[in-house]
């Protein structure tokens, strides 16, 4: 293997993971040290964000990235996220006066909602890295800014108390280390002199697909969850996600240990190289093989283990044990789901990213209840993998159909 690439294996991996893990960390952090209704502030904040987060990124990382090309200039991708940045932060303003917030939970929501906006700024950023082969950087990056974050959270309640006060200083530090550090190394393999290329609203226009897709995915896995709290109730819904927390984690390694190959796919189908995309193909289902195989073995060894660690206050949490082996399945079906709608964003076949996530939210949909009415908790799982897997399905069957014409 190319050693720059082992290197962006290593470095992505690991320090998205970590930045994964500081960021979950922060209901803990918050609750143990400014109490629990500071963490349903932060809460609040949460889910607000998540969406402008969405609406910011507008799913264009993977566009840019494989646009070799050059159909739009490199500053045009940067300007344009200007406009989605600027749409984003104004939604969210819009959304904390609209609604009947307190002074203080409205500086939660616009402070911690700009932090998780500097993510969609240094995405662009990082593209830019990452169509220059150097993940290495980006991952360093997100360990970096992991750490920071952690840290200041930690420090600032410990010296404050204050939520806001420390919300804006893990502001102002994480938009500092993007200024100095991102930004400067970025520019060596991004052309923002170049002119022309493309307009930002016809970039826009071309990628508005890529955000209502981005829309769709999230939200098939989030059915099943709306319908265990409705049909089930919300003690069962935390034990639910309780027990999926380690298996998420294995997730969300597993998804950034394909983003180093996007490139490389973006190559090959740009080369139109058939025996190296599908050879490619072939890998990818062999380490999802492999990943279902280990996870099954780690649940059925470790997991009951795992859980009393975790939850040592909760012991119910333990009956549910068994819960892990369907939900390893389940984030068998989103990785190859995540990796096929990257793979027909290379293609450019936005149609099938659309109807394939509308065939797996329709699924998810359907199943739900009966499946949660049936099983219990264990339904949740099973109607996830119902609908991620037809998605899953779906977007390799329109794959595929891209791929007879693409390597005629």
């Amino acid at each position: 293997m190319n050693p720059q690439l082992c290197k962006n294996l290593l470095f992505n991996t690991a320090g998205s993971l970590l930045f994964y893990l500081c960021q979950a960390a922060l209901n803990l952090l918050v609750t143990a040290l400014a109490g629990v209704a500071a963490n349903g502030m932060l809460a609040t904040a949460m889910t607000i964000a998540n969406v402008c987060l969405s609406v910011a990124s507008f799913g264009m990382r993977t566009f840019q990235v494989s646009d070799l090309a050059g159909k739009y200039a490199d500053r045009t991708y940067l300007l344009s996220r200007y406009a989605t940045l600027a749409a984003a932060g104004a939604g969210c303003l819009v959304f904390a006066f609209v609604n009947s917030y307190s002074a203080e939970q409205r500086w939660v929501i616009a402070l911690y909602t700009a932090y998780r906006l500097i993510e969609s700024w240094s995405d662009v950023w990082h593209g830019f890295l990452q169509r220059g082969e150097r993940l290495d950087v980006v991952g360093i990056s997100f360990g970096v800014r992991g750490l920071v974050t952690a840290g200041t959270v930690t420090l600032g309640l410990v010296l404050t108390g204050n939520l806001v006060l420390t919300l804006a200083a893990l502001l102002a530090l994480n938009a500092v280390y993007v200024l100095a550090v991102d930004m400067p190394l970025a520019r060596r393999y991004a052309d923002l002199a170049k002119r022309g290329g493309g307009s930002v609203p016809a970039l826009l226009a071309e990628c508005a697909p890529l955000a209502v897709y981005a829309a769709l995915n999230t939200a098939i896995p989030s059915v099943p969850r709306y319908f265990c709290e409705r049909v089930l109730g919300a003690v069962k819904m935390s034990y639910f996600n309780n027990v999926f927390l380690p298996v998420l984690v294995l997730q969300v390694a597993v998804v950034y240990l394909f983003v180093p190959f996007i490139t490389t796919f973006a190559r090959l189908w740009s080369g139109k190289d058939k025996a190296g995309f599908f050879r490619g193909l072939l890998l990818l289902a062999a380490a999802l093989a492999a990943m279902w195989a280990a996870g099954a073995a780690g649940a059925a060894l470790l997991g009951r283990w795992g859980l009393s660690i975790l939850y040592p206050t909760s012991p119910e949490i333990l009956d549910y044990a068994p819960l892990l082996q369907p939900l390893v399945v389940a984030t068998v079906c989103t990785v190859a789901s995540t990796v096929l709608c990257h793979l027909l964003t290379i293609a450019r076949d936005m149609r099938g990213l659309i109807l394939g996530n509308l065939a797996g939210l329709a699924a998810a949909a359907v199943v739900s209840v009966p499946l949660l009415s049936a099983f219990d908790i264990y339904g949740a799982a099973f109607a996830t993998i119902a609908g991620i897997g037809v998605q899953a399905v779906c977007l390799l069957a329109f794959l595929l159909a891209k791929c007879r014409k693409q390597f005629a």
